[in-house]
């Protein structure tokens, strides 16, 4: 590429003093030169900003009063940036050297791709997949290709069109962000990423996958301190709002009631196992949906009049696999519930 984008890289941080060194050591050394880093703290009361001050001082620092979350994190530092993509990058991430050279390489190769996520693995270990994008489901769940396998599979080595992204570690064209905005504050965490990926969608343009590089990924750190139940809660609020927000009524019949229908599967499953406070995290996620609805369609009226170029026909059927039942059971009662998004 004759001339090269600035790009500027964002991570937002909440008490994450012992995964920095990893994270910063890292990014801060790839030998893509046209870099800005930009450094969100949400109100941590540990010693990340001392570190970061100390040993970063190129790094630019954000400081919010309170804990916006992810997506107000990240907002955050997306008013400042001055480059023309921008990385979304994990604290708990670790990159490798060619990273930003070989993903702007795909990122500018079509008008129409969008954003580009390169291949997660799982930290420390290196021998499992974290992920490779998802892909959707007919239930409204999503298809996690690839989890857990491994990354030298032929299978998952092939770049190829993909739903969403994992927002651990994302490269977007600043266009696009322009467009259709990026997370949702409401959010907090969780799904927001797939949120903002359907937009991007429905705007028109491609999210890809690129096996070309490899970024490792603890998994969790970062949401190590928050209660299972209140992740759980996010999770199930979270999938509700987007759909009602993004898909066509056509859609919204077609995937909802199914989607509320497993649900209440998983609720009772919830309750048979003894597990009380993810039962109600549940419930409270399709509650809080309710009584938020008239907010949730003022956005749902903006996404379609102003976001919205093309139909949920032209993107969902091609990026919609299909999996047996014991990939729920797994997902939602087995070692997977730890990745729920």
């Amino acid at each position: 590429m004759q001339n090269e984008p600035l790009i500027s890289v964002i991570l937002v941080n909440w008490n994450g003093r012992s995964i920095l060194k990893d994270c910063l050591d890292a990014i801060t050394n790839v030998n893509y030169k046209k870099l800005e880093i930009l450094f969100v703290d949400n109100a941590s009361v540990d010693d990340s900003l001392e570190f970061v001050k100390k040993n970063y001082p190129s790094i630019k620092i954000f400081v919010n009063e309170k804990n916006l979350g992810v997506g107000g994190g990240f907002e955050v530092g997306l008013r400042k940036v001055k480059g023309q993509a921008v990385l979304l990058l994990n604290t708990d991430a670790i990159v490798q050297k060619n990273l930003l050279t070989n993903l702007v390489k795909v990122l500018y190769s079509d008008k129409k791709i969008g954003a580009v996520q390169p291949k997660l693995v799982l930290y420390p270990n290196k021998n499992l997949i974290d992920s490779i994008g998802c892909f959707f489901l007919s239930t409204g769940d999503l298809y996690h290709f690839g989890r857990e396998k491994s990354p030298n599979a032929p299978l998952y080595n092939k770049r190829m069109e993909i739903f969403s992204t994992k927002g651990a570690c994302m490269l977007i064209k600043t266009e696009v962000l322009n467009k259709t905005g990026l997370f949702d504050k409401d959010f907090f965490a969780y799904f927001e990423d797939t949120d903002f990926c359907i937009r991007m969608l429905l705007a028109g343009y491609d999210i890809l996958y690129d096996p070309t590089e490899t970024v490792f990924h603890r998994g969790g750190a970062t949401s190590k301190n928050i209660m299972r139940s209140n992740i759980l809660f996010h999770s199930y609020k979270n999938r509700i709002t987007s759909y009602l927000k993004n898909f066509s009524i056509k859609y919204i019949i077609k995937v909802l009631p199914l989607m509320l229908f497993l649900y209440q599967i998983v609720f009772f499953g919830y309750i048979l196992t003894g597990r009380f406070q993810y039962a109600l995290a549940v419930q409270k996620g399709i509650f809080w949906n309710v009584i938020n609805l008239k907010s949730i369609l003022k956005k749902r009226k903006y996404i379609q009049e102003n976001i919205r170029k093309i139909s949920d026909d032209e993107y969902i059927p091609r990026l919609t696999k299909n999996v047996g039942l014991m990939y729920y059971w797994y997902q939602f009662f087995g070692g997977m519930e730890k990745y729920k998004d």
